[in-house]
């Protein structure tokens, strides 16, 4: 039988951020070819092949999302495990648990700063945090006692009892890339401009996303492909160009890709996203809802202001990858 090897796990993921493995191995400190190893080591485990070549980087294919998310959750409990290995048990019983439920729609390197600032704020509590959408889920997902809250962006309660509190308003970018041309219409030598590729998170194409409604009235003049992770839209969006909305603290991040660069945005385009935090009522004053609103508030506040400043969303600039 054949075994995942965690640390090839963490080398996936790290490609997949950055589209091609010379800027991975850059990123862990490696040589390429240790980089490659990984990934042929993985791909001979699964069986599928997780990338291909686009555009002079890697582009994940459908099993590659699918385990990208999978890897993603096994790397988190593990890096528990090794965390907590050695610890005593208190004396009380078992370590409390708190459940979080995040959106991915904040970005990994926004959400795994948050979740470390937690972690060091509650070290006898053990934190299991999972996705979850911006829709209506939330709320019955509280209602049923399956987190004890959430960290949301743009999210309706959507059930009785719910609270939305309000953590700060985030702007929200557009990244432009130059779309390629279709194999259809190089074959055609058809020279009628396509309508635009636009690469969602899933949080934003849910129907009641402001993105998404904002699109449907333009469904005539948009492609859109949706992707189920924040590296998986940055990797996808890299391949295919077109336009990607992402919040402007996360701009940074963005790697791999020379000729990108942050786009005005259209008229009725929703410029501004609601960071909440939501929990049942008569919890407000709970001691780990305190504790995520302080982690929440620090860390993304701490990230806005240390960013590089970027152009109001009335101007356009030049995003070197």
């Amino acid at each position: 039988m054949r075994h995942i090897d965690f640390k090839a796990l963490g080398v996936f993921v790290q490609v997949m951020h950055y589209g091609g493995i010379g800027r991975a191995a850059q990123a862990l400190g490696v040589r390429q070819p240790t980089v490659a190893y990984a990934i042929r080591k993985l791909r001979d485990v699964t069986g599928d092949e997780l990338f291909f070549e686009r555009r002079g980087g890697l582009v994940p294919t459908a099993y590659g999302l699918k385990l990208e998310r999978a890897a993603a959750g096994m790397l988190e409990r593990w890096n528990g495990l090794v965390a907590n290995a050695g610890e005593r048990v208190p004396r009380g019983g078992p370590r409390q648990t708190l459940r979080v439920g995040v959106s991915m729609a904040l970005g990994d390197p926004a959400l795994t700063q948050v979740l470390a600032r937690l972690s060091a704020a509650l070290p006898d509590v053990h934190i299991v945090s999972g996705v979850i959408g911006n829709g209506r889920l939330v709320g019955q997902a509280l209602t049923k006692g399956q987190i004890d809250c959430a960290v949301t962006v743009d999210a309706l309660p959507g059930a009785g009892g719910v609270l939305a509190e309000h953590v700060m308003m985030a702007q929200r970018s557009l990244i432009r890339l130059p779309s390629l041309p279709s194999v259809e219409a190089e074959a055609a030598g058809n020279d009628i401009p396509l309508p635009e590729h636009w690469t969602l998170l899933s949080d934003d194409a849910d129907a009641e996303s402001p993105v998404r409604r904002f699109l449907a009235d333009m469904s005539d003049q948009v492609r859109l492909t949706v992707a189920p992770s924040w590296n998986g839209q940055v990797a996808l969006w890299r391949s295919r160009g077109g336009v990607t909305p992402v919040l402007k603290f996360n701009v940074p991040w963005i790697d791999g890709a020379n000729s990108a660069y942050v786009a005005q945005v259209p008229e009725g385009f929703p410029a501004w996203a609601d960071v909440s935090l939501l929990y049942l009522g008569g919890r407000a004053q709970a001691a780990h809802v305190d504790a995520v609103r302080e982690a929440l508030v620090s860390v993304l506040r701490g990230i806005a202001a240390a960013t590089v400043p970027l152009p109001a969303n009335d101007a356009a600039v030049a995003l070197v990858g």
